[in-house]
């Protein structure tokens, strides 16, 4: 009897939920081999405020980032002399 935990952030509506559940069930009796009705999902609403990544709560503003992808002008291209 497979049981599937999800942790998601909190204010997904009872139709996102339905919709994840059915989904997933469907792939979990699938893979598993086994009816539905087996299948056991248990869907967490967490606040972000209880939620952590990177050492900082989900609901902190993000700090700016800044673009250090290199500039198409800098980059050689095949075939093209150094500058």
């Amino acid at each position: 009897m497979p049981v599937v935990t999800v942790d998601w952030w909190k204010g997904n509506d009872r139709q996102k939920r339905a919709d994840l559940v059915g989904e997933l069930t469907a792939t979990v009796a699938r893979i598993a081999g086994c009816p539905t009705d087996a299948v056991t999902v248990l869907v967490r609403d967490i606040e972000q405020d209880h939620w952590g990544r990177g050492g900082v709560l989900a609901d902190a503003p993000a700090p700016v980032s800044v673009d250090r992808s290199p500039v198409l002008a800098d980059v050689p291209h095949q075939g093209s002399a150094p500058r």
